[in-house]
């Protein structure tokens, strides 16, 4: 008997388990920020990976997570993909997301998981190869593909027992989150008031992420007394950052231990 069906999951209970919490949906724009749901797909695919197994529900929510994930992110770039590279990147995301809503039917027939276990691969390979060899908003738009191309990769091996090599795709993943994390922090400038007032404070700060988002918040203090502000850049950085790889990765890596 093939070893799926000793290490992996039967997928007749994987069949049960979608079929009484209803099939996966094509998701809508995500309204808190497409970063939450790639975070959240992220974390339980390496959650996954790193038990070593995986259960029926776990293997059900992973395939509701992840093209969640993956639909929020189409709709998010769909209309402004930056160069052919991250259009590359994101038809293969797309790709996936079609497969993983099947992927009950995909697990049950040897062949096919495995190629599909492998095209996966090639696919977080090839975002990470081109993520350095583009541009600031591409990069972020590759970014946020190899972020759910990663889990799917190390989810779907893991699920079918075939682990080989998958502690290198792991640390491909963490390494590529990180230098995300170093190269497409949003930049942050800050604007004083040109005729200052004694006693009064009013500086206007602006970040600006790598997809180009923005998010502005003022420090207005008369007196003693605060009218907005004091601003914490961090959490300005995150907010303009709510669409962009570089808030996914800080959080992926933090739910990590890293």
């Amino acid at each position: 008997m093939w070893r799926k069906r000793l290490c992996g999951i039967a997928a007749p209970a994987v069949a049960l388990a979608m079929l009484l919490t209803g099939p996966a949906q094509p998701a809508q724009a995500n309204a808190d920020g497409i970063s939450d749901s790639i975070v959240d797909a992220a974390l339980i695919g390496w959650n996954i990976y790193r038990s070593g197994s995986a259960t029926p529900e776990q293997i059900v929510e992973f395939v509701r997570i992840v093209t969640g994930a993956l639909g929020d992110l189409e709709n998010e770039v769909k209309d402004h993909i930056d160069g052919l590279e991250a259009r590359e990147v994101l038809s293969h995301a797309s790709r996936a997301r079609k497969d993983m809503l099947n992927y009950e039917y995909i697990r049950d027939n040897e062949i096919t998981v495995e190629v599909f276990a492998m095209q996966v691969g090639q696919y977080a390979e090839n975002a990470n190869y081109k993520y350095g060899a583009v541009g600031r908003k591409a990069k972020d738009q590759i970014g946020l593909g190899a972020q759910v191309l990663y889990p799917i990769l190390l989810a779907v091996r893991t699920d079918i027992g075939w682990t080989n090599g998958l502690d290198e795709d792991d640390l491909a993943y963490r390494q590529l989150n990180q230098r995300i994390v170093a190269d497409l922090e949003p930049r942050c400038t800050r604007i004083s008031d040109p005729e200052p007032i004694p006693g009064r404070i009013y500086v206007r700060h602006e970040c600006e992420a790598a997809n180009g988002e923005k998010a502005v918040a003022v420090d207005h203090k008369v007196g003693d007394t605060w009218h907005s502000g004091p601003v914490n850049l961090d959490n300005l950085k995150l907010e303009a950052a709510r669409n962009s790889s570089w808030s996914a990765a800080r959080r992926i890596l933090a739910g990590q231990g890293q």
